[in-house]
């Protein structure tokens, strides 16, 4: 578009041109009405503003530029509005506060990555895993001076992205496959991913969570409240940690001693739970359940007289789990309440601990308004705590620590980047992938990490002022998904599928349910928890696959020393007990964020002598495989360092290598196992 006082005008042209068009609807579906000057109106697409100019992509396809200082006031606030929204301008503001901090406290910030520094840690970072030698000399050999930008936003929209944020959701929020009452939440965790890869707001993901009623195979998100069945104080104080970084779990028991919480704090914000309730039974349940147990035991003289399957029992008390708000509870005040301000056995009045507090009267249930309170704007710690631990996520130290506890936000390492960066999250209505792009792009992102530091008085102290990212070892996960990438040609070919097969073991109707049926259901549903949801196989066809193997090479693409090749995201999850994952830090689950970094001995073996290392050098793993293809030493020398450090040979490595490398296929997995074992493999620079 361009600004034409003579005639119809261009403009007119192309609006008459489109009517027809617009008249059926058929418009994109972030396309808007934009107003000019003159009253003119047409349909499109904000793309970005460049020199002046508002691109606009019509419902043609095509984009066209139009002068900004020709829009209508409203379409301009509109534009002013996303351009100081967009992840550059937000880079730079970032980078802006940061610059300043530096300065003041006179410390240099970090030299800039190189291109190889700087692929291997945006795939890992958004990834999880190390490129592909042709992925990293793809961008090596780009010439676009937008190539980080362009990789970033290519990556951010792979499954390998989703894949890898469910890991760090699922430390954050203690996600298991099973429990050992049979309690099986593949449908909640699957419902995790789901939202990642649908970009769902953050807001919007947590309210879900907290309001969700109804059993998990009908509203998945339902497994939140689920995971600490019975515990509903226990849930509390953990959604306080993860969502409000305020620490309140002492004042269950008693006044806090070290924060100014008090048990009554505790218990106020408990009573917006006090009806909700997570098991459904009633006697006509018990009663078939009863008489679905005599069947068995005559269905299977082996029971006993007074014998039954008590699997059977677990998988009916499992399907009868839901979360439910029954309006005659209340909740009390303990019986060894001993402070002035409350009795014992006294219902509590629900009351936020800071924040306006909710109107009750517009709600549905007491639950739905900690659900709003929770995920308000208006909520002073959300967000905070939020953008804390989303920094963290990305330089690998928060702006607060501990994370879990944050309190006067004037000892946080920079206030003021603090406050703008929960601003710009909720202006961008809790985008997570915006969010992290804004990060990415930032200069103080893509620096060299800071090899020695942060001491740990730094990090008490949050003194550490980000001249670049801290070094951080892989996570397990990172390192495992890396081997596979290494290993197999597609490491994301077996995707998780067991919620399908839950839904048909677990949907049934107690009243129709015969006591022979009732163990063959039984033998079922012990075949998947063993086949898939315990011992590691994303899905049975999987598992099927690897147990038919005709020969010993087809059954190694499925499985290796008793481990499935899927991502970890794709694998039960914890890993099983002695899996590579738990050997290398994955959390067991039980508390928050509890993945570890911490070296040890047997970590060292593993990486040394264990059966994954090794298996990077067989004659059917993909480097292995796709080195031999390389016709010189130097090009499969070159190969081996591109696919693993992701970085070129230098002088002297070039002459150590080549005098190590004999002409036969072991001196190049001598290479492979040197190169793997190495701490600039290991960490991310």
């Amino acid at each position: 578009m361009r600004d034409n006082s003579h005639g119809i005008g261009w403009w007119n042209l192309r609006v008459a041109g489109l009517m027809a068009f617009w008249a059926t609807g058929a418009f994109a579906a972030d396309a808007r009405q934009w107003t000019d000057l003159d009253g003119r109106k047409v349909e499109a697409e904000y793309v970005k503003v460049e020199a002046g100019q508002v691109h606009l992509k019509l419902v043609s396809g095509k984009t066209i530029p139009f002068p900004y200082a020709r829009l209508s006031p409203a379409d301009q606030a509109f534009v002013k509005k996303l351009y100081g929204l967009s992840p550059a301008n937000l880079a730079n503001q970032i980078d802006a506060f940061v610059t300043r901090k530096l300065a003041a406290k006179n410390t240099k910030p970090n030299p800039k990555t190189t291109d190889e520094q700087f692929v291997r840690r945006v795939y890992l970072e958004i990834t999880g895993t190390i490129p592909t030698f042709d992925q990293t000399l793809d961008f090596l050999e780009s010439k676009s001076p937008e190539k980080r930008r362009k990789l970033i936003d290519s990556l951010l929209e792979t499954e390998a992205y989703v894949s890898h944020s469910f890991n760090w959701f699922a430390d954050m929020l203690r996600a298991v496959s099973i429990t050992n009452d049979w309690f099986i939440y593949e449908n909640y965790l699957e419902w995790i991913k789901q939202s990642i890869r649908a970009n769902k707001p953050y807001d919007k993901l947590v309210y879900e969570m907290l309001s969700a009623d109804g059993p998990m195979r009908e509203n998945p998100a339902a497994g939140y409240f689920l995971r600490d069945r019975g515990m509903p104080l226990g849930n509390l104080a953990t959604t306080a940690t993860i969502f409000l970084g305020t620490e309140i779990t002492c004042a269950e028991c008693h006044d806090h001693p070290f924060e100014d919480w008090t048990q009554m704090d505790f218990y106020s914000l408990a009573a917006y739970l006090g009806r909700t309730r997570d098991q459904f039974s009633d006697k006509e349940s018990q009663k078939q359940l009863e008489r679905i147990e005599s069947e068995e035991r005559a269905a299977d003289a082996s029971l006993g007289a007074d014998g039954f399957s008590i699997d059977f029992r677990l998988i009916t008390n499992a399907n009868q789990l839901q979360v439910w708000d029954d309006p005659k509870k209340q909740l009390k005040l303990p019986k060894t309440y001993k402070y002035e301000d409350g009795k014992p056995d006294q219902v509590v009045v629900p009351s936020t601990l800071f924040g306006e507090k909710p109107d009750l009267a517009a709600f549905e249930s007491p639950r739905d308004a900690y659900a709003a309170w929770m995920t308000s704007k208006a909520n002073p710690m959300f967000t905070k705590t939020a953008v804390n631990r989303l920094w963290k996520r990305a330089f690998g130290l928060a702006l607060y620590e501990p994370m879990g506890n944050i309190q006067d936000l004037k000892n946080s390492e920079n206030p003021e980047l603090f406050t703008f960066l929960e601003g710009a999250f909720q202006e961008l209505n809790f985008d997570l992938k915006e969010f992290l792009r804004s990060i990415y792009y930032t200069e103080a992102w893509q620096r060299q990490a800071t090899l020695e530091g942060p001491t740990l008085s730094q990090i008490g102290g949050n003194e550490y002022h980000f001249p670049g990212p801290v070094l951080k070892r892989m996570t397990a996960q990172q390192l495992w998904d890396s081997f596979l990438t290494l290993t197999v040609p597609d490491p994301m070919r077996y995707k998780r599928e067991v919620s399908q097969s839950l839904a048909d073991y677990m949907t049934f109707d107690l009243s129709k349910v015969e006591g022979e049926e009732a163990l063959k259901l039984v033998a079922a549903m012990s075949q998947l928890r063993s086949r898939t949801i315990s011992s590691g196989a994303p899905s049975e066809k999987v598992w099927s696959a690897e147990s038919t193997a005709v020969d010993p090479e087809s059954s190694r693409m499925v499985k290796y020393a008793g481990s499935y090749l899927a991502r970890a995201s794709e694998i039960c999850q914890p890993a099983p007990n002695g899996h590579f994952l738990r050997a290398w830090g994955q959390s067991d689950r039980s508390l928050v964020d509890a993945s570890s970094d911490n070296g040890s001995v047997p970590q060292i073996l593993t990486m040394i002598n264990g059966p994954f290392t090794q298996m990077l050098i067989k004659p059917d793993s993909l480097i292995f495989k796709s080195t031999g293809s390389q016709r010189g030493t130097g090009d499969k020398m070159e190969k081996i360092y591109l696919s693993i450090l992701n970085r070129y040979p230098q002088g002297k490595e070039k002459t150590i290598c080549s005098k190590a490398i004999r002409s036969d296929d072991e001196g190049y997995g001598d290479l492979i196992w040197a190169l793997v074992n190495t701490r600039e493999f290991l960490f991310i620079r």
